[in-house]
């Protein structure tokens, strides 16, 4: 009897996502997995054949840096992500999430990092764009544990898989608020013991961003203890500029003492004495591997990073968390503090001159919305103020909502480092209303279209390992990440000679072009180049 499938996709060029090279061949579907692949009889019967000639068959590509905690519970079908060609979403990063967390704790990150995170169905904004569809679901924040937060997702339904890492911010303040000092022991097992209740209840591990407040009063120990109780950590290093150096060292020696993997989460370096020094920090990174580290990193094609604007703020501005900052504002006397602090780089201590690097995007103000895309020296002048002083005014007015993207990384490094064998592809994309980051929209295709097939950078086969089965066995998902017989069937088909992002700075809200089909568990959430609407995405838990 012949073969029967659910799906057949015929005579494309498979790259099966380990990076070996391509072959002519077929892929049958059974339900959600792949049942053979390779040559497929003539005589094989499916409900549904895809002639793949001239075109790219691969694994759905796992975006391994996101930010979707709000957005894929908003807007469940991900379009910006599913008409890329992403298939599995791995959040929380940056330390920056909601789950495990108290009562007080969730509601202090409901208020600081919001903004980072886009319309909660709660108020009028929401996404601009092509993604934004009729009435939205309303975001019912009353979860607490990790398994509850992704029940959420379950409950639902959602167009993408996704993996989870426990947030060191939100075990932060849940334990501690947003005090900036370093924890006590009693504090330190406090917040081992929401961990590790976050891995039992299915997270792959922790991520951390000790850049930001108040993470970044974290010591050694609490570090150490915390990533030790995950089994694996992401990291948003201390600094990216002038000190990357000594904070990615800082990285390292975590790991060594904790005796876990490390990612290193955006390795993007910043600033101009920076330019050309990535082979010196790949050297690094490559010694410490030579030593028994396991390290690995993901990167975005992009030379611009992005974040929220209270971040800008000095330590002590951000002590006691939301209300505290919007109090110290309120105070003339501080507020002129904030504006001399924000008048000053904070790594040389020198006036900042470097204003029109920061461009202004996920404004939610009717005052500031107008002036979305364009740099702070611009809206500042229009609004008739120094910069600082009308950063200030931003955080009220909208309510420390804004944030902002900021040209400082170098094309070569970014070259250099995507080269690297142990760089993974990352997003980092901001789920954010109005204008955003274009990564959101463009990266994986970016890096097909722009930094394999025209510039030649690396091979298409390694840029999809890079896409699929190296993050897959960085997390050990089981089953995912690879086109082989007994896998998830998360397909992606691309045609290699037209893919390409198109969102810009100046247009961020663009679908790619070049990808026709994108499959996930087996079902289409593209195809012909228009999203279908279906659900079929699965959390993905740590057994």
């Amino acid at each position: 009897m012949a073969n029967t499938f659910d799906l057949l996709i015929r005579h494309g060029r498979i790259m099966d996502g380990t990076g070996r090279p391509a072959f002519e061949g077929d892929i049958g579907v059974a339900g959600d997995t792949i049942a053979e692949i390779g040559s497929i009889p003539p005589e094989a019967q499916a409900a549904r054949t895809i002639d793949a000639s001239g075109q790219v068959v691969v694994p759905g590509f796992i975006d391994i840096h996101t930010h979707a905690d709000i957005a894929l519970m908003v807007r469940p079908e991900h379009l910006p992500k599913v008409m890329q060609g992403v298939t599995t979403e791995i959040f929380t990063n940056c330390g920056l999430g909601f789950a495990p967390v108290t009562e007080e704790g969730l509601e202090i990150q409901r208020r600081y990092i919001a903004g980072l995170f886009g319309d909660d169905g709660s108020g009028p904004e929401g996404e601009a764009g092509q993604e934004q569809k009729g009435g939205r679901p309303r975001v019912d924040w009353n979860w607490r544990t990790v398994a509850d937060f992704l029940s959420r997702y379950e409950s639902q339904g959602i167009g993408v898989n996704m993996a989870y890492l426990i947030p060191h911010g939100a075990v932060r303040v849940s334990v501690m608020g947003m005090a900036e000092r370093p924890a006590d022991a009693e504090e330190v097992a406090r917040m081992r013991a929401m961990v590790e209740q976050g891995m039992e209840e299915g997270a792959w591990g922790l991520s951390t961003g000790i850049w930001y407040a108040p993470m970044r009063a974290a010591d050694r120990a609490e570090l150490v203890a915390i990533c030790r109780a995950a089994g694996f950590f992401a990291t948003h290093q201390r600094d990216y500029g002038k000190n990357i150096f000594q904070a990615t060292e800082e990285s390292l020696a975590i790991a060594r003492e904790a005796e876990v993997p490390v990612q290193i989460a955006h390795l993007q370096m910043n600033g101009p004495d920076n330019a050309g020094r990535a082979p010196q920090l790949l050297e690094l990174l490559e010694r410490a591997i030579a030593e028994g580290v396991d390290v690995t990193c993901d990167t975005y094609p992009y030379t611009a990073g992005s974040t929220f604007v209270q971040s800008l703020l000095p330590s002590w501005a951000v002590d006691g968390g939301p209300e505290a900052i919007l109090r110290r504002l309120a105070d003339p006397q501080t507020r002129a503090r904030i504006v001399e602090a924000l008048r000053l780089h904070s790594e040389t201590g020198q006036p900042r001159a470097d204003w029109n690097r920061f461009m202004l995007v996920g404004t939610v103000s009717s005052i500031n919305g107008p002036f979305e895309g364009q740099t702070f020296d611009a809206v500042a002048a229009a609004r008739g103020m120094s910069v600082p002083e009308w950063i200030c005014a931003l955080l009220e007015e909208d309510n420390l909502r804004a944030c902002y993207v900021q040209h400082a990384a170098h094309e070569g490094n970014v070259r250099d480092i995507l080269r690297w064998p142990h760089q993974m592809v990352g997003s980092d994309g901001l789920h954010l209303p109005g204008k955003t980051h274009p990564r959101l929209y463009g990266t994986f295709p970016r890096v097909l279209g722009r930094y394999v097939r025209e510039e030649k950078i690396i091979p298409l086969e390694q840029a999809v390992h890079k896409m699929t089965g190296m993050p897959a066995a960085r997390l050990g998902l089981k089953q995912r990440g690879l086109l082989q017989k007994g896998y998830a069937a998360d397909i992606v088909v691309f045609d290699p000679a037209t893919v390409h992002d198109i969102a810009t700075f100046e247009d961020p809200l663009r679908y790619p072009i070049g990808i026709p089909y994108v499959f996930v568990n087996g079902v289409a959430v593209k195809e012909g180049d228009q999203p279908t609407g279906a659900l079929p995405g699965k959390v993905l838990r740590r057994a």
